[in-house]
């Protein structure tokens, strides 16, 4: 069995209250979105797999003790030197090696800056998760080379979880989630390309929800077979992009556009003839008006009601919990205003490239015509860090055109000079010529 996928970040040392996989072919993935300790850490030292206590069990303080003889004990819980902590430090877990031992009372990965005492610094890494042998049972799904994979897919979005996930804050059924950790699970064999495609092929359902699912799936997996159906749909009617389909598993709802971002923000250099449909929309979305642009949520579900729930579940007091939300909803708020302005001023590498970024230079008025007030997002978009200073010039540029459409009074000019001072790339540069335009007119 070939090992060759690994853990995002070299795998996560887990504290006692999140879960180590015990099956190896199982791995953390970000897409995924639940944490789970890596089950196949290996020291590069002493050449020994690393071992992960149970919640809460932990060396007793100054007390000797055989690292080998941890390591190689069946049962960590009978050794003399380890104790079980009380309730309020049931949150650490011992991981040892046969030359190191690390107590985790967070949930940290293994590859970090090491700028903290906190951050393990450790010669520890994943080793690599076999692809699974097929049949392989998950819970009462069986996944073979003759599966009925629209079937299968119909039965995880009716509730057939192939694996408790283990969320405290999961308010009920994740379909969503659980066809994530499918396609990963199955990755590097040729039906996780079923398992997607399948997915691809509800995305015509009647029930938002679904919709929902079948376009979180796609954010995280843009590149996956059947996101073509995906782009096809967006293409048929550009003005639909926008809409939202919540669905309980995440916050933001899932949008075409979301699926449109991830995929040009991801791509890879050159692109393919998806790519570039892909970018093709991007830039007609560009100059669409706001108004024609439905931002509306579709389905019965209310975003913010699944966020009161899925916190006040995980115990948080009431002042806290107010705050949050109250700052949950103005983001949200943000966000779905103007999905395209948003991603302007928000997805440096969904217009990362030196083309897009002229691209964007030299079309800033009508952008900003799309949605008054958009070209803030443009300057801010083009002074950010990437590709500085050899783009430095198309500031300048832009700038120019905004002063000279009379898109912004000067003084609204010179007060987005100023505040980008605190994070922006301000260079003399740019910052004078506007200036000095800004002094003319």
């Amino acid at each position: 069995m070939s090992v060759e996928r690994v853990c995002a970040q070299s795998g996560l040392l887990v504290d006692g209250d999140t879960r180590v996989a015990a099956d190896p072919c199982e791995y953390f993935h970000p897409a995924v979105g639940v944490q789970v300790g890596c089950g196949r850490l290996r020291c590069t030292s002493c050449k020994a797999w690393v071992r992960a206590g149970p919640p809460g069990l932990g060396l007793m303080e100054n007390t000797r003790f055989d690292l080998r003889a941890l390591h190689a004990a069946p049962d960590w819980a009978a050794l003399p030197f380890l104790e079980q902590g009380y309730v309020l430090f049931n949150r650490r877990r011992l991981y040892a090696c046969t030359c190191l031992h690390w107590t985790a009372e967070s949930v940290a990965p293994i590859e970090n800056d090491h700028e903290l005492e906190s951050e393990p610094n450790l010669p520890w890494g994943c080793a690599g998760h076999p692809a699974p042998e097929l049949p392989v049972r998950l819970t009462q799904l069986v996944i073979d080379a003759q599966a009925s994979w629209p079937q299968l897919v119909d039965a995880i979005l009716r509730g057939s979880c192939p694996r408790e996930l283990e969320r405290r804050e999961a308010l009920g059924p994740e379909p969503g989630l659980w066809l994530a950790w499918l396609y990963v699970y199955l990755r590097g064999l040729a039906v996780a390309d079923e398992l997607s495609a399948a997915v691809a092929d509800r995305l015509l359902d009647a029930d938002p929800q679904v919709v929902g699912r079948v376009l979180y799936f796609f954010i995280h997996f843009s590149r996956a077979r059947g996101v073509d159906k995906v782009i096809a749909h967006a293409e048929a009617d550009l003005h639909r992009v926008a809409l939202g389909y919540p669905i309980p598993e995440t916050p933001p709802a899932p949008t075409l556009w979301a699926v449109l971002s991830t995929r040009l923000g991801n791509a890879p250099d050159p692109r393919d003839a998806l790519d570039a449909r892909v970018e093709s929309m991007v830039e007609r979305l560009l100059f669409v008006p706001r108004s024609s642009l439905p931002h509306d949520d579709l389905g019965p579900l209310g975003t913010g009601d699944f966020e009161r729930q899925r916190r006040e579940r995980l115990g948080w007091d009431p002042d806290t919990l107010e705050y949050v939300l109250n700052d949950f909803a103005r983001l949200r708020a943000s966000e779905r205003a103007d999905v395209v302005g948003h991603a302007l001023g928000r997805s440096a590498s969904m217009f990362a490239g030196a083309e897009r970024r002229r691209f964007i230079a030299d079309h800033i008025v009508e952008i900003d015509q799309a949605a008054p007030g958009r070209w803030r997002q443009v300057m801010t978009l083009l002074s950010d860090w990437h590709g500085k200073p050899a783009q430095g010039h198309l500031i300048v540029l832009a700038g120019a055109r905004v002063i000279q459409a009379h898109l912004a009074t000067p003084d609204e000019l010179r007060a987005w000079i100023s505040a980008r001072r605190s994070y922006g790339w301000v260079n003399d540069a740019w910052v004078a010529p506007l200036e000095a335009m800004l002094a003319a007119t």
